[in-house]
């Protein structure tokens, strides 16, 4: 072939690429596609067959002379559950003999769904649970022959290996029994413990000669606190602490006159003090004494642990509050009297089969799940709540006992499930 019939050549697959381009944009038509009037597929079930969609939506599988369309059925208010129906040439059928079962193979556990007739179509026996996580194998005997398909609906799942965990700090626990603490947290403040409260007075009238204790000395019981001479006897005698504590009060100066109902020196023992907490009513029938109290103070002060002593019988008129008394331990003074704090009171404990840490819970989508690991595989696992506590969370239904979860740092989990696409796609 010499160069110029080439050159005739090029220009005949040009015109004919022109022409047919031309074509396309007048009339509308994809090259390379084919539309199928009145089929239920689209044009993505020639790359991808279990992507097809029937009439109502469903996953559509078969050839022409026998079609099956697999419908996940989740209208707002009804539990999801499996739709099944059969079509010929594009036609509602009703074969004969029917027998179908879905598996589908979760990250966790295989769930078998059976079925029966209903209506013009064929219903699950089972709830399809959330996640829509699974990969589906459909296996219908109809009129003598077996038919299967397989598709897959994933979501909420990601991929990451030891490594990764490792050096991102998410730490794996495993779900299982817990004790919940349900607690109630009130405001209170630091009262002086009336019980400690010792009132020093003269025996005799007489003229106070010296005084040795001033306010804030520490004393301890038979300490002297100052001496006093007798206007009866003109005799000298010690006034002295008849109990351990700090000096509060002093009403005494050396050369003053004092009689033998004055108080001359208030002592308390500081080491033990009251916490008086105000309780809404509301919250009255869930105390009583004896129940365990944590005090959280300033920050740098530690928490102490304490019990309520004391429930008031009466309520104050203004705020329908009652007082709720605590005896706590102070052997370094920090809770000084007037201090105001906080108190977390238990007032139900329980042990439960199942629960995780609270630090796992994150939202995907409209639930509250932790992420779940099999093998190298994550997955957003929804639950139902129960009681809950600062450290747990009462798994009431959808995480089994013994399942691996990521306990801390699981965001990092979300953050690559959310980066992959979380899809809802039947």
């Amino acid at each position: 072939m010499n160069y110029k019939a080439i050159l005739n050549a090029a220009l005949i697959a040009l015109l004919l690429i022109g022409g047919a381009y031309a074509a396309k944009r007048i009339l509308g038509i994809e090259l390379g596609s084919k539309t199928e009037e009145g089929g239920h597929g689209g044009a993505a079930a020639a790359d991808d067959p279990s992507k097809r969609r029937g009439p109502h939506g469903g996953r559509y599988f078969g050839e022409p002379d026998f079609e099956c369309e697999v419908q996940i059925y989740e209208p707002e208010g009804v539990t999801p559950e499996f739709h099944v129906y059969f079509y010929k040439d594009g036609q509602p059928f009703d074969p004969k003999d029917v027998k179908i079962v879905i598996k589908l193979e979760r990250i966790n556990r295989t769930d078998t769904i059976n079925f029966k007739k209903e209506a013009d179509y064929y219903i699950g026996d089972g709830d399809v649970v959330e996640p829509h996580s699974f990969h589906a194998f459909v296996n219908v005997q109809a009129e003598g022959r077996t038919y299967e398909w397989k598709f897959d609906s994933i979501e909420g799942r990601a991929e990451m290996p030891d490594e990764i965990l490792a050096r991102a700090g998410v730490e794996m626990v495993k779900a299982g029994p817990a004790k919940i603490r349900q607690s109630l947290s009130l405001r209170g403040r630091v009262q002086l413990n009336e019980q400690t409260r010792s009132v020093i007075h003269p025996r005799f009238p007489g003229v106070v000669k010296t005084v040795t204790k001033e306010l804030g000395d520490m004393v301890k019981k038979g300490d002297v606190l100052a001496t006093v001479e007798s206007n009866e006897s003109l005799q000298t005698y010690e006034v002295k602490a008849d109990s351990e504590g700090t000096v509060i009060e002093r009403e005494v100066r050396q050369g003053g006159f004092v009689d033998s109902e004055d108080a001359l020196f208030v002592i308390v023992d500081l080491s033990q003090v009251w916490v008086d907490f105000i309780v809404h009513r509301k919250d009255f029938p869930l105390l009583k004494a004896g129940q365990a109290v944590t005090i959280h103070a300033d920050e740098g002060i530690e928490s102490v642990e304490a019990t309520l002593s004391y429930l008031s019988p009466f309520s104050a008129e203004g705020s329908q509050t009652m007082m709720a008394r605590a005896v706590v331990p102070n052997p370094k003074g920090e809770l000084r009297p007037g201090l105001f704090l906080t108190g977390d009171v238990v007032y139900e404990e329980a042990e439960v089969p199942v629960a995780v840490k609270t630090s796992a819970l994150q939202s995907f989508r409209d639930w509250d799940v932790v992420f779940v690991r099999v093998g190298t595989l994550f997955e957003a696992m929804p639950f139902e709540i129960g009681r809950r506590d600062a450290e747990w969370i009462e798994v009431k239904a959808g995480i089994p006992a013994g399942i691996s979860y990521a306990a801390e740092n699981s965001f990092i989990i979300k953050a690559d499930v959310m980066k992959g696409g979380a899809t809802h796609d039947h």
